[in-house]
């Protein structure tokens, strides 16, 4: 499940940059809301998907991140996409103005990007609707780029700073060797690990009580080393609506992070995010491979 497509010119106003089979460039964003939006209501960091709609009837999903930053009618902000699981990303200058309950965007300039020779970036223009009280951006998108396809965008507000460098690079672990490393007082920035005995109820995002031992380790992890930072991530398998994977992995990740501030974590060391079923480790058409895609996982961005 993966874009298809070799970029065949060059685009208007942007050097002609590569990437490897998958992600999108070229951002032009309208936004039809359903009510004027207010100033900085928009502003901040969002995360989300772009679902795109294969010719054979099945999905892609990608993980994007906007950053907006209001002033009156008008709009700044960048945009960022990544190809799962490599070191290839691409970040643009996004400007944009807000007419009555219209928004739009549109990408001005390449910031920064890492990208692999022979592919090209979708070039495409996108209209959501807002809603302020679940602050969710949802909306359409259609290409410009021969060869693209048309599909959805879902964004949420993030409490996560955006990146505008390059991709971070992470090591899989587990929360045993966490613990025996910060023991050998070796770092342990950058290492990630499943949240393996942390379940949740059937298609929702509630905890179930089987996670609060499992849990309550890290909590103690947190509490014993007050200077480690960390990142949450949750992911979905492929079954159900893409949207709703998407906002149930979000949910997830949140549900985490609640229940370590509940317990004495600080917010400001707790980030999160929702990547739906965009990032699989395993086949979603096997039972072993769905459940190794449904989880959450735990990064280290500091200690």
């Amino acid at each position: 499940m993966k874009i298809m497509f070799k970029q065949t010119r060059k685009q208007e106003s942007l050097p002609n940059h590569y990437f490897s089979k998958v992600k999108i460039v070229f951002i032009s964003f309208t936004f039809l809301l359903l009510q004027v939006v207010a100033l900085g209501q928009i502003d901040g960091s969002w995360q989300g998907v772009l679902i795109q709609n294969n010719q054979d009837g099945t999905t892609t999903n990608f993980a994007v991140w906007v950053e907006l930053k209001s002033e009156g009618r008008y709009l700044s902000g960048k945009f960022r996409s990544e190809q799962a699981n490599t070191p290839y990303f691409k970040v643009s200058k996004i400007l944009g103005k807000i007419d009555g309950s219209n928004v739009v965007f549109k990408e001005d300039t390449i910031l920064n990007h890492k990208t692999e020779e022979g592919f090209g970036w979708c070039s495409i223009i996108a209209s959501f609707i807002y809603n302020q009280q679940a602050q969710k951006l949802k909306g359409s998108y259609t290409s410009r780029t021969k060869g693209c396809v048309s599909g959805e965008l879902v964004l949420v507000k993030s409490n996560k700073q955006f990146n505008s460098d390059k991709t971070a690079i992470t090591e899989t672990t587990t929360l045993n060797k966490i613990q025996g490393l910060l023991e050998e007082k070796k770092s342990i920035i950058g290492k990630q690990f499943v949240l393996a005995d942390v379940n949740f109820q059937s298609a929702k995002y509630s905890i179930t009580a089987s996670s609060y031992a499992y849990l309550n380790e890290i909590v103690k992890l947190l509490k014993e080393n007050l200077n480690i930072k960390i990142h949450l991530k949750g992911n979905t398998d492929s079954d159900g609506d893409d949207e709703n994977n998407f906002i149930l992995s979000q949910k997830r990740a949140e549900s985490v992070a609640d229940y370590l501030v509940k317990k004495g974590i600080a917010i400001n060391r707790i980030t999160f995010e929702g990547y739906g079923e965009s990032r699989p480790i395993g086949e979603n058409e096997t039972k072993d491979g769905k459940q190794v895609n449904r989880r959450v996982e735990l990064l280290i961005i500091s200690e």
